[in-house]
């Protein structure tokens, strides 16, 4: 057992040791941390700014959004094809950094509805389109140098990511109870941007520590989109769009649910929140163990049904005290779909990276706009707490169909 034990240990250090060593996987994992430092930092903010201090309405705040989602899903595609043609990944990420740190700027600086809007809708989708080519970069990186260890690198650099969304809206708490202005919050995502701009730019490790094994795919655009459009595919990133939709929902519904209907406090939305984002960094680094023994399809299904079991038990829950042991199961499953998804996206298209990556931005956008609908409907028909069955039962749908794609094997789908 102690043997056991120190092996497991050894292995979840070795991608950590790996990573330390690379200047490259350094510099990745660093901008994927300040990425998630920037969004992070205004996410929560965004529609009290937009409405509250620059004036706003609903439906023109509503009217943003959507158009920031559809402008960034469409950029991703085209840069996720364009990368891969031209092999200009490190390119086209300082370029994408500039445009969202001069977003945030114009933002903080002007404080105009203006300004606001044409950050939102241009700037920051634009900027943050190649945000999928980041975990490509990853993906890239992790293969030619952790070898048997790529799948728990990979999961390092994800953990990374949430790691900002764990820090960084509590200092926001802080500050602003504490008098901060509220525009703030655009310094410290302007700050992030712009030092990944300089990571990419001018930080980049020269000679054999800066290559990787980064081929033009040689496609041109129409053979490249169309190869993105195959059925086999489309199906996959449904049922992908599916099981973290049912996540998305469930964003939008935690915090009227502990409020109105288990009986919890304002504080408690940002308790339990906290509690569950904080635990999905070790589960996320456990994933890279899972996958030695497991599918991705198979680790991804697993994910999904703790993760509607989740919604299911906390839709009928009456109390704070109950609802705090539900965030162990919500803090696995999430852990599970929020990190595995995505390199098995990227896996389809293995020998286009780029392309691979914008899987995850059309996944994203399908699974927020059903998770849109299904908060319209269900609250419309049904309580928050039905809404939340309903998100439940949109993951158990999305696990049948990935199986019923790919079952319990390992992927391998890049023909389908």
């Amino acid at each position: 057992m102690i043997v056991s034990a120190q092996g497991e240990h050894e292995a979840l250090l070795a991608p950590i040791k790996i990573i330390l060593r690379d200047p490259l996987l350094r510099l990745i994992v660093a901008a994927l941390f300040l990425t998630s430092v920037a969004v992070s930092s205004v996410m929560p903010y965004a529609s009290l700014v937009a409405v509250e201090l620059l004036g706003l309405t609903d439906a023109a705040y509503s009217a943003v959004l959507a158009a920031s989602s559809a402008i960034m899903v469409v950029a991703s595609v085209v840069v996720g094809i364009v990368t891969d043609q031209q092999a200009n990944r490190r390119q086209m990420l300082a370029v994408s950094f500039a445009f969202a740190a001069a977003g945030y700027s114009l933002v903080f600086l002007t404080g105009s509805p203006v300004t606001f809007v044409i950050a939102h809708t241009a700037l920051l989708p634009l900027g943050f389109s190649v945000f999928s080519q980041l975990f490509a970069l990853a993906r890239l990186a992790g293969r030619k140098r952790g070898g048997a260890h790529a799948d728990q690198i990979f999961a390092v650099a994800r953990a990374a990511f949430s790691l900002g969304f764990v820090i960084t809206p509590p200092l926001w708490s802080v500050a602003l109870a504490s008098g901060t202005a509220l525009l703030g919050v655009y310094v410290s995502a302007a700050a992030s941007a712009l030092v990944c701009f300089l990571l990419f730019a001018i930080a980049w490790p020269q000679g054999e520590a800066g290559q990787l094994a980064d081929p033009k795919s040689g496609l041109r655009f129409a053979a490249a989109f169309r190869e993105l459009a195959r059925p086999g595919l489309l199906v996959r990133m449904l049922a992908v769009g599916l099981i973290t939709g049912s996540n998305q929902l469930y964003m939008a519904l935690f915090g009227l649910l502990i409020v109105t209907d288990i009986g919890g406090g304002t504080p408690d939305v940002g308790r339990f929140h906290g509690a569950i984002a904080l635990l999905e960094i070790p589960f996320m680094l456990a994933c890279g163990l899972a996958l030695k023994r497991m599918s991705k399809p198979a680790l991804i299904a697993a994910g999904g049904v703790v993760y509607a079991g989740f919604l299911f038990l906390f839709a009928s829950v009456s109390s704070m005290a109950v609802a705090y042991l539900l965030v162990v199961p919500a803090a696995i499953g999430a852990a599970i779909i929020l990190s595995v998804t995505i390199s098995y996206l990227q896996d389809l298209l293995a020998d286009r990276p780029g392309a691979g990556g914008s899987l995850m931005a059309v996944s994203n956008f399908f699974g927020h706009m059903v998770a849109a609908l299904t908060f319209a409907a269900g609250t419309a028909v049904t309580s928050y707490a039905g809404t939340a069955v309903a998100g439940g039962m949109l993951a158990l749908v999305g696990v049948a169909v990935l199986l019923a794609m790919d079952g319990l094997r390992r992927t391998e789908p890049a023909d389908a």
